[in-house]
């Protein structure tokens, strides 16, 4: 498959004072055009830190990309300027955010907003900008009146839609959907996903899920990269990666998920914290959570190695083969 957007060693930091927090260390990660891909982590695994530097998005005097780069299309993203960035955000890669509300801009109108990419990135007058806006609207499943509403008229469920319009109205080729569902009910996230579904696959749009929702990723992608402690430690295609985990973090990701069928059993889980991105500890980040850790777990980190197949694994243990 032909690549569309390729992540080499990135490392990102948090500033606070003297307080450094190692967001994302020495990231790795490709996604081919027209491939849904699924990112999955427990929260402040460094998922949503990965999204916005691809958007070099990250909070101005406090995120810092210390290392790597992200290509495009050929093209350096954390090199080029601002104009030129501003350019591909909304046209080339779009973003849905998990918070629909705060994505919004409450002082203008759904309609408005949506016009407002039309016309700077399709160079459409006001008025075509509008049937677009409109247009999209029904494509996501709003009516066409709505489009002088504003986004405090909206349940949740429906801002998000607005949200997911907004991001398609310039036929991106790469869109980034941010835990678009964690804040809505389990029936409009049904709807949304059944949405995104439909999308990616009339409109062949490549899309990077962020999610800590296996199911999810189930549902709409076709890989899936399982990061800890701001590292990918497990990839491959999602199929193989559930049916076949080799990490023992996966392996405890998958452990802790309800059966619907089967004999009832007590959830597991894996004992201790969330590494702290401002103390990772040394070697395998996991290492202090696994029960199965070796000597050198807790002072060599593991290369991600091939465990067959398109499925790679950075774990002493169980990992084999070519290193990357």
């Amino acid at each position: 498959m032909e690549k569309l957007l390729e992540i080499n060693d990135l490392s990102v930091e948090y500033r606070s004072g003297v307080t450094v927090s190692k967001a994302v260390n020495h990231l790795n990660l490709t996604i081919n055009k027209g491939e849904a891909i699924g990112l999955v982590g427990e929260s402040g695994a460094g998922k949503t830190t990965t999204a916005l530097s691809i958007m070099n998005l990250l909070p101005a005097k406090v995120g810092f990309i210390t290392g790597g780069s992200v290509v495009f299309e050929g093209q350096q993203l954390l090199k080029m300027s601002d104009k030129k960035l501003g350019d591909i955000r909304g046209e080339k890669i779009a973003m849905v955010f998990q918070n629909p509300l705060t994505s919004l801009n409450p002082v203008f109108t759904i309609g408005r907003q949506i016009a407002m990419a039309l016309n700077r990135h399709k160079h459409m007058g006001w008025k075509e900008a509008y049937q677009g806006a409109a247009n999209l609207l029904k494509l996501v499943g709003i009516a066409e009146y709505r489009i002088k509403d504003y986004p405090h008229q909206f349940s949740g469920g429906m801002r998000q839609r607005v949200g997911i319009a907004a991001a398609l109205a310039c036929d991106p080729e790469l869109l980034i959907c941010d835990e678009p569902t964690t804040a809505l009910d389990v029936t409009i996230q049904a709807q949304i996903l059944e949405l995104m579904k439909a999308l990616q696959k009339n409109y062949a749009t490549s899309l990077l899920m962020i999610t800590h929702n296996l199911g999810i990723v189930a549902e709409l992608c076709q890989r899936v990269a399982i990061m800890y402690g701001g590292e990918i430690i497990e990839i491959g295609q999602a199929r193989e990666v559930f049916e076949n985990p080799r990490h023992y973090y996966t392996i405890g990701l998958l452990n802790a998920l309800p059966k619907l069928y089967g004999e009832r059993a007590h959830l597991t889980s894996s004992p201790g914290n969330v590494a702290n991105s401002q103390m990772l500890p040394s070697g395998c980040r996991f290492h202090p959570r696994c029960k199965q850790r070796l000597e050198k777990c807790k002072t060599e980190a593991p290369p991600i190695t091939q465990a067959g197949g398109d499925h790679w694994i950075a774990c002493w243990k169980t990992g084999a083969g070519k290193n990357v």
